[in-house]
């Protein structure tokens, strides 16, 4: 196997939002992980067509259901029609619901009006997946090996994706926002929704795959030279985190007091750029109530 060929460089971030939170893995088989936000998504589907130059987009594989995440779906279907969309199983559910959908357009139009952007075109019947992940799963796609990894803790459908390609020895971890996300590389915002515990048992899985290279979510390839060093960070950052968090919990004060002075670590400006209050808010909830104590 030929060491110089290096797997990051057919792995491309074509975000339409901030950098980080898409990306497509370019070949004989093209693959999209994750499809970001609804008021994003013109931009995410100008960015595939440049790097794909005429070629079509055959798979979307979704990390979990979050409106962030998959919002820019029907946008993709629109642009390539026999795209398949695959999420975990929680996920396909999640997507069946009408309620559900309603609550998805009402967190994307919160996102679009902080952009200054006054319609969403998408019909919520356009947003759904055609399969369903089951652990361990592997998908060979050509040139790409792609293997799925429940790692739920963020939300119960989580999956991390590990990424394998012909003629390259490195293998590349997609790592559900389980792990937290490292915005712009450094500040760290955790994401244990579903609970603490589960959280980092989700994570050790993640390492445990033996990966050698990361992608965070919202965030991108880890800078640090190994996994190890990557790996010691993340759960000495869950830890402090969760010791945060909990601090807050305990004292006498309203929710909402609670939440905004959270958002003093935990929702900083260079968040703010593309995470609505709303959506930190219902994070945050989760993680006062009942992700510090699972």
């Amino acid at each position: 196997m030929n060491k110089t060929v290096r797997i990051r460089d057919f792995i491309c971030d074509v975000s339409g939002d901030c950098p980080g939170n898409v990306w497509l893995a370019v070949g004989r088989t093209n693959i999209l992980l994750d499809a970001g936000m609804a008021c994003c998504a013109d931009a995410l589907v100008g960015r595939i067509e440049k790097v794909l130059q005429g070629r079509k987009l055959d798979y979307v594989f979704l990390t979990h259901s979050h409106f962030d995440h998959i919002s820019g779906v029907p946008y993709i279907r629109a642009k390539w029609p026999e795209v398949k969309v695959y999420i975990g199983p929680h996920g396909k559910d999640i997507l069946d619901k009408p309620s559900a959908l309603r609550r998805i357009r009402e967190m994307n139009e919160a996102a679009a009006a902080d952009q200054g952007i006054a319609e969403l075109q998408y019909r919520d019947e356009d947003l759904y997946a055609d399969g369903i992940l089951t652990d361990g799963e592997v998908f060979q796609l050509d040139d790409w090996k792609l293997s799925a990894v429940e790692t739920p803790g963020h939300t119960r459908d989580c999956f991390s994706f590990l990424i394998e390609r012909e003629g390259c020895a490195q293998r590349v971890l997609l790592c559900a926002e389980t792990a937290g996300v490292y915005a712009e590389g450094s500040c760290f915002s955790p994401c244990f929704l579903l609970g603490y515990q589960m959280s980092v048992a989700s994570m050790q899985k993640m390492k445990s795959v033996g990966a050698d290279l990361l992608i965070f979510a919202h965030s991108g390839f880890a800078s640090d030279k190994n996994t190890e060093d990557t790996w010691r960070r993340c759960f000495a950052d869950h830890e402090l985190a969760a010791r945060r968090i909990r601090e807050e919990a305990e004292r006498e004060l309203p929710l909402e007091d609670k939440i905004k002075e959270l958002a003093k670590d935990y929702w900083p400006e260079i968040l703010r750029k593309y995470q609505p209050y709303q959506a930190y808010a219902v994070n945050m909830k989760s993680m006062l109530e009942r992700g510090i104590f699972h």
